[in-house]
């Protein structure tokens, strides 16, 4: 049982938050973004804590700052869903202990759950007042069954959640006292009558090396004389234990060890640097948990995860090969990470990006389906028969309900459903749902920049703009211009996209659009730009947002052609003449040498801008591109 959608209102930094979640989410976004608050929600929500004198997770600081109109601070509100992707994927044990609270959707027959915590603030004595509660499926508190607390101890059987915080010391996690370790070691049922003989056996080794040197038999008959003071009188014994015979003080002081390779020396978790213990403890914890579901809890049990940057410490190769041992801990996992090659395997249909805007964080994820709220007609059902499965009718919502970006003649046929005078408004549902149905992406174009991210880099998501450009030359060209510009790309969080050599402009351009990320694109004035351009509008991108990003240089020049005919033009004759010193000074000639070694001298030229071109000479080109995007005046 997964967690499908959560919402968070008015809890820390998030005044309203709604998210989509698959199996494996990675949420990714700058420092303060709202990624820890997502997980502590989590967290708090699904705690065992509700009930217990005063301790319900909640704090003061949970609140926001603000006041309604009637002087109180907002009520903290999370609701998290649990929903089947299909009928019949809940086991049916767990179905008839839950029976109380499960909603059965009447139109598709999946079942769910919808549990909502709220919390209020009483200002005058600082206390919290949390409320767990079960909604049914007009989404108000149930009543009579469902609202029992017992509801309660037996779904959190069902959904235990466990975390692991960003800040981990193995010294800590690896302790006898410790919430994993600890958990288990404790956790080990010695048979008593095995226990009685290891314990002997222990005592036994103790004699044996006391005995090895007469010197501690000495100091041992010396120090018997501390039993004669603390006994008064009575019989009483000192005894020097050079290992422990009790079994569970041997076992609290298991240590993991670990060899780095066939000759080095086996040592102490702790002796290993940052990266080691930290992968160790992701580890740990997936024994924890597996131990934890092989215990008290239901055979059904599916657990909840919270990690927090999971790669912390790790080289890029570790990084990258951590998705594979994150993806395969049991049940749910939700994911926060600062790293690109972490990233880079993660699926895109996965990737939760939180940015901050005025009224807090805002989620960005590809698109699944998008609806429209309009009354339900036999003309609609002749509709949607002859457009097929990529469109449907949900009675229990009153939607209709697309999963595909919406043809103009698909999207005529669902207008023609309703032409009478009231009409208005159903017509601008429907071009809503048409609008929305663009951001999908197909799987094909998925695949494809998925190939490209695990290639080169997955360093684009973490950054606020994108720039589209044709090719490794302009990649270069681009970062000195920014500089020069006073505009430099990680300053300002751009990712500089060189789409010929990795997928289609179309493609980066419509990720963009699902993703919520501002763009811009340069491209040259030939047939090959000309037909970039089109793979933008086969995206469909209106004429007018093209205008509003692209700058396509004039008719028949490429970026060659308008740096020789710039002011920029002493900079690629500089670059030339570094590689090929007898170069002839004309245009034809410089341009002839730029084609042959296009790539190698733009690096050069690159360097010639930063070094002596001023801001100046930069062409009215490049600063529409980064006007465009918003990265300077």
């Amino acid at each position: 049982m997964h967690i499908s959608r959560i919402l968070i209102e008015n809890f820390r930094c998030i005044r309203t938050l709604d998210i989509g979640l698959s199996p494996t989410s990675v949420i990714i976004g700058e420092n303060n973004a709202g990624k820890t608050a997502v997980l502590d929600a989590v967290k708090i929500a699904l705690s065992r804590k509700w009930g217990r004198s005063g301790r319900t997770g909640f704090n003061e600081y949970d609140f926001p700052f603000g006041v309604t109109p009637e002087g109180v601070r907002p009520e903290i509100r999370i609701r998290l869903w649990f929903t089947e992707a299909h009928p019949g994927e809940w086991p049916q044990p767990m179905l008839d202990d839950l029976n109380d609270i499960v909603r059965t959707d009447p139109h598709d027959g999946t079942s769910s759950i919808c549990m909502q915590v709220t919390c209020s603030f009483e200002s005058v004595s600082k206390s919290v007042e949390p409320v767990w509660q079960f909604l049914n499926a007009a989404d108000q508190p149930f009543s009579g069954a469902g609202a029992r607390n017992q509801n309660l101890s037996r779904f959190f059987d069902y959904v235990p959640c466990f975390s692991m915080a960003a800040m981990r010391d193995a010294g800590v996690e690896f302790g006898g006292k410790s919430r994993f370790w600890g958990a288990l070691l404790k956790g080990l049922d010695v048979d008593q009558e095995k226990a009685a003989d290891l314990e002997e056996r222990f005592s036994l080794l103790n004699s044996e090396l006391l005995a090895a040197d007469p010197q501690l038999e000495a100091i041992k008959d010396t120090l018997k004389g501390i039993s004669t003071v603390i006994a008064n009188g009575a019989a009483g014994d000192v005894d020097v234990r050079a290992i422990p015979v009790n079994l569970w003080e041997i076992l609290s002081r298991c240590e993991v060890v670990i060899q780095g390779q066939a000759n080095d020396p086996w040592l102490p978790i702790g002796k290993h640097g940052h990266g080691v213990q930290s992968l160790a403890i992701i580890f740990l914890f997936r024994a924890f948990v597996e131990n934890a579901l092989g215990g008290a809890l239901p055979e059904e049990a599916q657990p909840i995860l919270t990690l927090e940057e999971p790669e912390a410490h790790l080289h890029p190769q570790a990084c990258r090969s951590l998705w594979i041992s994150v993806n395969a801990l049991p049940g749910q996992k939700l994911v926060t990470t600062h790293s690109p090659f972490f990233v880079q395997n993660v699926p895109f249909k996965d990737i939760i990006i939180l940015r901050r805007d005025a009224d807090g964080p805002v989620a960005s994820a590809l698109p699944r389906i998008c609806s429209a709220s309009v009354p339900h007609n036999a003309a609609l059902d002749t509709a949607i028969a002859k457009i097929g499965a990529a469109i449907s009718w949900n009675p229990t919502s009153g939607c209709i309900m697309c999963t595909e970006t919406i043809s103009e003649d698909h999207y005529r046929e669902l207008l023609q459903c309703y032409t009478d005078a009231d009409r208005a408004p159903h017509h601008a549902e429907i071009k809503a749902m048409r609008d929305q149905s663009r951001r999908f992406i197909t799987s094909e174009e998925i695949t494809k920049l998925e190939s490209w991210a695990k290639r080169i880099r997955g360093e684009i998501f973490f950054a606020n703009k994108w720039l589209l450009c044709e090719g490794q030359a302009e990649y270069a060209i681009l970062g000195a211009v920014a500089d020069k510009l006073d505009c430099p790309l990680d300053a300002h969080g751009i990712s500089v996209i060189d789409y010929q050599n990795n997928g289609s402009p179309g493609a980066f351009a419509a990720l963009a659009r699902a993703l919520e990320y501002p763009w811009a694109m340069i491209c040259d004035g030939d047939d090959g730009g000309k037909d970039h351009i089109a793979q933008l509008k086969s995206h469909f991108f209106t004429d007018v947002e093209i205008a509003d990003r692209v700058t396509q240089l004039a008719d028949g020049i490429d970026l060659e052609k308008l740096i020789v005919t710039s002011a920029l033009r002493p900079c690629m004759l500089a670059a030339a003449r570094e590689l090929f010193p007898q170069i002839v000074d004309s245009d034809a000639e410089l341009l002839k040498f730029a084609y042959s070694r296009k790539e190698e001298i733009a690096v050069r030229i690159a360097a010639h801008i930063r070094l002596s071109a001023n801001a100046a000479d930069i062409p009215a080109e490049f600063r529409a591109l980064f006007t465009r995007i918003g990265a300077c005046a």
